[in-house]
């Protein structure tokens, strides 16, 4: 963003008005807002991918899990791993795209 003595380089003058003055001390708050709330923001899209991770590492343990024992046991299928992570990838795509996390 751009500072009042950037908008108003090329009539320094204004600044010396009360009425500017006022309005570039208004502009500095709106600014300091707005940037804490990109940051607030941010640490709530970190919130997001940490749940992310943590849903993809137990998906992962679980079918690791659930192959080793068709494996072991043979009394199911071995688990499809392409098929798991087209799965995967559809899961994250959709979970990104309902938390406006932009990849």
């Amino acid at each position: 963003m751009k500072t009042p003595y950037e908008i108003f380089k090329k009539n320094p003058e204004l600044l010396e008005n009360p009425e500017v003055k006022e309005l570039a001390s208004e502009y500095a708050e709106v600014c300091d807002a707005f940037i804490d709330l990109q940051q607030v923001s941010e640490m709530s899209k970190e919130k997001y991918l940490r749940i992310l991770i943590a849903e993809i590492r137990e998906s992962i343990a679980m079918e690791l899990k659930r192959d080793l024992e068709a494996e072991r046991f043979g009394e199911s299928e071995r688990v499809d791993f392409k098929n798991a992570v087209e799965n995967l990838r559809n899961y994250i795509n959709k979970y990104c795209r309902d938390h406006q996390i932009y990849l």
